[in-house]
């Protein structure tokens, strides 16, 4: 039996069950990229935990199976990836936290930030989405808007983990996330611009209770220490849900 593949909706298109109205944009998605027939069945998803099973009954509309859903709880605790804008690599930062199980994007804008750094917010929400279709998570990661590191870091409620190199002092972010003392509270990691932190940025992680942590042996990327922190963050989470 073929394997079904998702189409996401948004959750107030799902609400009231029975049949949904697809616009131009969804039918080729279902018709030319899944080569869905009439009266083949499509996973819905509405990026809100609930799955639900949907007949394409005609080239525009989508009949649903309230009977057969599937509601997932949402991931504790949150995990965050705050990112200061880069000049490339930001599109695969987004899509692979994405895949990887991140729940909370923030774009920064960091001292060091170059004037050609990328900051496309709308191609990122592009992005999200197909990555959810095509990842098949049941959450939507949530996009954040631009924001200074010191505005963010003020408003921020959780625990906050900043990348850094040459800091022998420094624990691993591995290290630093098994002696988290409350497995449930949100947990974010900065990853700052490749030029790193300016003494002014480091003095506002001091004074904010903003940890420091190494993100390996050599000197990484924005680009790379951001997607290999989303996996270090994950493995954590999902080595707590294990017990």
């Amino acid at each position: 039996m073929a394997e079904r593949r998702r189409l996401l909706l948004a959750p107030d298109r799902l609400e009231e069950g029975g049949s949904v109205l697809l616009n131009t944009e969804e039918q080729h998605y279902l018709r030319r990229v899944l080569r869905l027939r009439c009266g083949e069945q499509v996973d819905v998803t509405d990026g809100c935990g609930r799955l639900t099973l949907a007949t394409l009954v005609e080239p525009h509309l989508l009949a649903l199976d309230m009977t057969a859903q599937l509601i997932e709880p949402l991931a504790q605790p949150q995990l965050g990836l705050a990112v200061a804008l880069m000049r490339r690599g930001m599109d695969e930062v987004v899509r692979m936290a994405c895949e990887l199980g991140i729940d909370r994007i923030q774009p920064l804008r960091c001292d060091r930030c170059v004037p050609q750094a990328d900051h496309r917010p709308e191609r990122w929400t592009t992005i999200i989405r197909e990555a959810v279709e095509q990842c098949e998570r049941l959450w939507m990661p949530q996009l954040h808007e631009l924001n200074g590191l010191s505005e963010w870091i003020g408003a921020v409620d959780a625990l906050c983990l900043a990348g850094v190199t040459r800091e022998t002092a420094a624990p691993s972010l591995g290290q630093c996330l098994r002696q988290q003392g409350d497995p449930l509270q949100p947990t974010w990691l900065v990853i700052g611009p490749e030029g790193g932190w300016t003494s002014a940025e480091q003095s506002l992680f001091a004074d904010a209770g903003v940890r420091p942590v190494r993100m390996g042996a050599t000197i990484l990327r924005s680009s790379t220490a951001a997607v290999a922190g989303a996996v270090e963050l994950v493995r954590w989470r999902d080595g707590l849900i294990s017990f």
